[in-house]
């Protein structure tokens, strides 16, 4: 019966032994002696891991696991920054599913998607627009559940940084207006032009878009849990994709294939600024 394995898998400390084989690689960094054409396996060493939902899958050229060919140009990019063997500065990896919520994403750490072995440096965390707008939740349960996968992944993994990236804007009206500056009409003026998601798709607690001021909140909150805790950062992706204009906030229009989702253009401004980030975070930690 299943009883006889010997040892229970599941056990707080399961001692693997030398010998034991768990089918990955260890991430050893050895001195390169050749111009790397002869690299094994255990050479390769695993720089970050990209957790999330559609903005994460799009890293993988798909959408709800089917490939997508707009995403095609999205795929090569994240490939060409994010593999060593084909000009990267860094190797990583994109563990995306479309309409995760962080509620989603916790189940799949917890049932195999942070397998022993799969050791980056950095772990980086894009969850919680869905919980959001398709769930209609508060910013505080929105809050709650991206610190809750923060939490777990701190458990598996106490001495790797958590990269909390910020939620993306989403597109609030045709001329990407996020929000007025010293206008007291801004409402007025947003509603007038609002935007559907994606119509009967959005969840009824929230009938219209308008999720700039609660993607605000839940990003400040973001900032200062990372600079209370240790290990953990946040990145403010606005530098990438807001445009503060005198007479207001908007979204770079040009770095959009639909309200939500960054095109090409997009990812690669957005890969461009983690680059530089995680260089700044591997240099710190060594």
């Amino acid at each position: 019966g299943s009883d006889d394995m010997g040892f229970d898998p599941f056990a707080e400390e399961v001692d693997w032994g030398d010998d034991m084989d768990d089918g990955y690689a260890s991430p050893v960094e050895k001195p390169a002696e050749d111009s790397g054409a002869g690299r094994k396996l255990e050479d390769y060493s695993l720089d970050v891991v990209f957790i999330g939902d559609s903005l994460t899958e799009q890293r993988q050229g798909t959408m709800m696991g089917k490939p997508v060919t707009d995403f095609d140009g999205i795929k090569e990019v994240f490939d060409k920054t994010f593999t060593k063997d084909k000009g990267g500065d860094f190797n990583g990896i994109a563990l995306g599913i479309s309409g995760d919520t962080s509620a989603n994403l916790l189940w799949r750490l917890m049932n195999g998607e942070m397998p022993y072995g799969l050791t980056p440096k950095v772990w980086w965390l894009g969850i919680g627009l869905n919980d959001l707008s398709m769930k209609g939740c508060s910013e505080e349960v929105v809050l709650l559940g991206i610190l809750r996968v923060v939490e777990e992944i701190q458990n598996a993994h106490p001495n790797d940084v958590i990269v909390i990236n910020s939620l993306l804007p989403v597109q609030r009206n045709a001329d990407g207006l996020l929000e007025h500056l010293g206008k007291h009409h801004e409402d007025l003026a947003l509603k007038k032009n609002e935007k559907n998601l994606l119509d009967e798709e959005m969840s009824q607690k929230r009938a219209h878009v308008d999720f700039w001021p609660s993607i605000v909140a839940i990003n400040e909150e973001l900032s200062k849990f990372a600079s209370k805790h240790k290990g953990v950062k946040f990145f403010n992706a606005d530098s990438v994709f807001v445009d503060e204009r005198q007479d207001g906030k908007y979204l770079k229009m040009d770095l959009m294939h639909d309200p939500v989702h960054p095109n090409v253009s997009g990812h690669k401004k957005w890969n461009n600024a983690i680059k530089k980030r995680l260089h700044e975070i591997i240099k710190d930690e060594e």
